[in-house]
């Protein structure tokens, strides 16, 4: 069970930066939220890498347009991952998200396989249709909060697809790709904040709660996901992050005392099995 423990951490840090994310954005602006979480660590991981700076540079100048598509898919993916809480619950937002990337995964790279292509869109009508049942708020924004979720997970698999050629064709690693990816970030939500003097309304409790974010949420998981890619492979790595709903649901109900019905429970149970099928099924060898 010890060589799973990076993993098995990532899922638990993952779910509960959502539940948390959701609770922040009842009393902090969207754009402030995403420029404090990730500007912080931004800072971290520019940081870490400030001993090879120059290396740093190097990569930016020789690969500028894929460092902006970089930093324009973080934008909007970063963005969107707290706005959207404004309309549904964390638990919809990760059901969506990781059958929407697994989904438009195999659509962008449509080799033939029909029955992979209908089975991961089968599992992604579901993971809609249980969102639906699931959410707490009105049909209207409920389906608002499914749209820009999926338009999160598109420029997150963009992300994803960019990232992946610089690591293979160039040998960028992850704290380096992280030390260049949220300069947009810093620039377009700070600039904003300033002009719209958010803050000036922001707590000291809810900087405190944002920078734990940035911990739980983006730069202990990075970390983590490499450790468990590394020790397990990606193939096995891919399988336990289904598992992500389950977790979610567990800390919705001690942190924020959700209650959810055996219908809703069920669906969020069944949809896990069905995520996890997926994983298995997409990443067999």
């Amino acid at each position: 069970m010890a060589k799973y423990k990076d993993i098995i951490a990532f899922c638990f840090l993952f779910s509960i930066s959502f539940v948390f994310m959701s609770h922040v954005v009842k009393t902090v602006d969207p754009v402030l939220s995403t420029f404090i979480t990730y500007g912080f660590a931004a800072l971290f991981f520019i940081f870490i890498n400030l001993s090879n700076f120059t290396k740093l540079t190097s990569i930016a100048k020789n690969n500028f347009s894929e460092i902006i598509k970089i930093n324009i898919s973080t934008l909007i993916n970063t963005f969107l991952a707290f706005y959207v809480m404004l309309y549904v619950s964390p638990i919809v937002y990760i059901i969506v998200f990781f059958s929407g990337l697994s989904f438009l995964s195999v659509l962008f790279k449509f080799n033939g396989n029909k029955l992979k292509l209908s089975f991961t869109l089968g599992v992604f009508i579901f993971s809609i249709i249980t969102s639906v049942i699931i959410s707490d708020t009105a049909i209207g924004r409920t389906t608002a909060g499914i749209v820009l979720t999926l338009i999160s997970t598109f420029f997150a698999l963009q992300y994803m697809n960019k990232t992946d050629e610089l690591h293979n064709n160039l040998g960028v690693t992850v704290s380096q790709v992280l030390a260049l990816r949220f300069f947009l970030v810093i620039i377009i939500c700070g600039s904003y904040s300033l002009y719209d003097s958010s803050f000036s309304t922001l707590k000291p409790t809810d900087l405190l709660l944002l920078m734990s974010i940035s911990i739980v949420g983006s730069i202990i998981p990075l970390f983590l996901i490499q450790g468990a890619i590394k020790k397990l492979g990606a193939s096995l790595t891919a399988q336990f992050t289904p598992f992500t709903p389950i977790i979610c649901l567990v800390f919705m109900v001690l942190i924020e005392g959700t209650i959810f019905s055996t219908l809703e429970v069920l669906s969020i149970c069944v949809m896990t099995l069905l995520l996890f099928i997926q994983a298995k099924y997409l990443h067999r060898k």
